[in-house]
């Protein structure tokens, strides 16, 4: 592999990317996105989909136990997966050779996470011009 082509690779896939997961603190609503696709040598589409099913919502629930860890919960992993395997998936998508796009959700309404306030910053007075 030439050089350009090794720094392309790279730049392409070790360069961090998106994580796919969403947290709306108002609506206290955690979201992950997973993708599967599908297993080619399954003999249908439909076949293919059970697991891709189960390897995308196990994507997206990895990524909110991340999101979870993250935002300040403090729980043991185990209580953190049983936790996430009650998040509903809130939109799934199917493609027609079996793959699958989901997003799931979960309510933090009683979650033991730390939240950060920012502190609001003082007003400043407007400074006075001078005249000349």
């Amino acid at each position: 592999m030439s050089a350009p082509a090794l720094a392309l690779f790279v730049a392409l896939f070790a360069a961090p990317v998106a994580v796919g997961r969403t947290f709306d603190a108002e609506a206290k609503q955690l979201s992950a996105h997973g993708v599967a696709a599908a297993d080619l040598r399954a003999p249908t589409a439909a076949i293919a989909r059970v697991k891709a099913e189960r390897q995308a919502r196990a994507a997206a629930e990895k990524k909110i136990v991340a999101a979870l860890v993250e935002l300040g919960d403090t729980r043991e992993l185990e209580a953190l997966d049983q936790q996430v395997a009650d998040a509903k998936v809130s939109d799934e998508r199917y493609g027609s050779d079996g793959s699958v796009e989901l997003t799931l959700s979960l309510a933090t309404e009683e979650l033991p996470l730390k939240t950060r306030h920012k502190r609001k910053a003082k007003p400043q007075e407007p400074k006075e011009h001078k005249e000349r």
